[in-house]
């Protein structure tokens, strides 16, 4: 049988996190089901870490900036020249790569440098995929990990389950968690060039609360005609471990943010009891 054929494209920002970026990246090549192409967008050199088959470097942009730049700077607008006036736009270079190989690969993954991607996150997705309607697409919940237990970065002020809207396809309950950011998406190519039909995926989508480094991945799942739904029936399937494990105590200048596991599991028990 054909291996499905697999484009990562992870951003990497600086030399701070090159060892988290080191495992990301012997992980996703460790992935046996499928043809795994690793490209890294930076703004630095990478030498030395095996297993990246593109390395694209990116120098800030000089000179005056178009009023297009302008507009996305002070987030009024959402169209971008193409310019990096600010490493905050390194992501979006991501997008565009992935747009430009939208006929060449069946699934898609854009990353941040510390997320540990696993094989089966993967095989999820392509489950769930076939299981969902196509106004649905399936994401991960962000976790962070120390010596007091398991911490969810995603789960922080106003941020909450729909608790009355659990969605049941096949046998298997989702939900949809408000605070849609986890620094990644995965995608079919299906669902690609769906979106490609009626926007330019290359570009911002929309203008919203979130900074311009999410939007990267909060604009599919918000804008794109697609609701990002978490499997409840499956959740520790459908982690994803943000290796840093910053926001628990606000280290390194993070805000803390967060909510620990037992809030955590009494929403799942509260969403899963009513089914």
């Amino acid at each position: 049988m054909t291996k499905k054929k697999l484009l990562a494209v992870l951003a990497n920002y600086g030399t701070e996190q090159l060892n988290y970026l080191e495992i990301v990246v012997n992980n996703l090549k460790s992935f046996k089901k499928y043809n795994v192409t690793v490209v890294v967008h930076s703004n630095v050199p990478l030498d030395g870490i095996r297993g990246i088959d593109d390395v694209i470097i990116f120098e800030k942009s000089r000179g005056i900036l178009s009023i297009n730049d302008f507009l996305v700077k002070k987030k009024w607008g959402k169209k971008w020249s193409g310019r990096m006036f600010s490493f905050e736009l390194l992501p979006m270079t991501c997008r565009k790569r992935i747009d430009k190989e939208a006929m060449n690969y069946d699934y898609f993954l854009f990353s941040e440098n510390d997320h540990l991607w696993l094989e089966h996150h993967i095989d999820k997705f392509i489950y769930y995929e076939s299981i969902l309607p196509e106004n649905r697409i399936a994401g991960l919940m962000q976790y962070e990990i120390n010596e007091e237990g398991r911490f969810y970065p995603a789960y922080h002020g106003d941020y909450d389950w729909h608790f009355s809207a659990v969605e049941r396809y096949g046998n298997l309950l989702f939900a949809h968690f408000t605070n849609i950011h986890q620094a990644s998406f995965l995608i079919s190519q299906k669902q690609l060039l769906k979106i490609k039909e009626k926007h330019d995926f290359s570009n911002f989508l929309s203008s919203d609360h979130y900074r311009l480094m999410p939007k990267t991945n909060t604009d599919i799942y918000q804008y794109a005609g697609m609701k990002k739904l978490i499997c409840i029936s499956e959740f520790e399937q459908n982690l994803i471990h943000h290796l840093p494990n910053l926001y628990i105590r606000g280290d390194k200048g993070r805000q803390e943010l967060h909510s620990n596991e037992k809030r955590m599991q009494n929403a799942l028990k509260r969403m899963l009891s009513k089914q």
